[in-house]
């Protein structure tokens, strides 16, 4: 049966930290004790994407991509559209770490945006993602670009899960870069999938929909 992808019930850079990172998101603004909600204030939300691309770089199940697809078109409301497949993206491979910079990455998915104004663009990717000052990360975003990346690998868990379970948890992270990219920061709320995943678990909790505050907060209430 397919997933409900609809509501929750319940700025620059970007990233869902690995679970080895305690520091919260360099991007996001400090949260007093006891506050809920979205931590969204510095940044403007976007106007509404008449259309969302999703680039594939490497090798994703194509019924997780129609699903993931499927999840953004119901969050959002507008046409998604898949592009060609791209090769892993070994251009951004750290020899060192043994995986993929979500920076460079990032960079190489605006050129898919030619001609395309305002369309953001969310790479999906079996490569290992990390950033800098994180062991990994699940996913990233540029919103002065437009770009998204997010990686099914640390995912799939060990043993590896189910396939609605991994569809889930993408969803969630695929629709998570989507709201930065529409201006929204972290959200309090666990179920919401603008909380923060620092690691599987909180992908288990979240549903790959916004709560009422953040789908307000993004202009998507209505």
């Amino acid at each position: 049966m397919a997933p409900n992808f609809g509501e929750a019930s319940s700025n620059g850079r970007t990233a869902d930290f690995g679970s080895a990172h305690e520091g919260s998101n360099p991007s996001a603004s400090a949260t007093p004790a006891g506050r809920t909600g979205n931590l969204r204030s510095e940044l403007r939300s976007a106007a509404r994407p008449r259309q969302a691309l999703i680039a594939v770089l490497g090798t994703v199940e194509a019924p997780l991509l129609s699903q993931v697809a499927a999840a953004l078109r119901a969050v959002v409301g507008c046409e998604v559209t898949r592009l060609p497949g791209l090769d892993r993206p070994g251009y951004a491979f750290n020899k060192d770490r043994g995986q993929y910079h979500a920076a460079a990455i990032l960079r190489r998915l605006v050129p898919l945006r030619a001609g395309k104004d305002g369309v953001p663009v969310v790479g999906i990717t079996d490569a290992d993602l990390f950033v800098p000052d994180a062991p990994f990360v699940f996913g990233d975003s540029d919103r002065s670009d437009l770009t998204a990346v997010v990686s099914v690998a640390r995912m799939r868990g060990e043993p590896r899960v189910g396939q609605e379970q991994l569809l889930r948890r993408l969803s969630s992270e695929a629709v998570h870069e989507l709201g930065h990219l529409l201006g929204l920061l972290h959200c309090q709320d666990a179920r919401c999938a603008m909380f923060q995943s620092q690691r599987v678990s909180d992908l288990d909790r979240k549903q790959p929909g916004l709560c009422g505050t953040c789908r307000a907060a993004a202009g998507l209430a209505g």
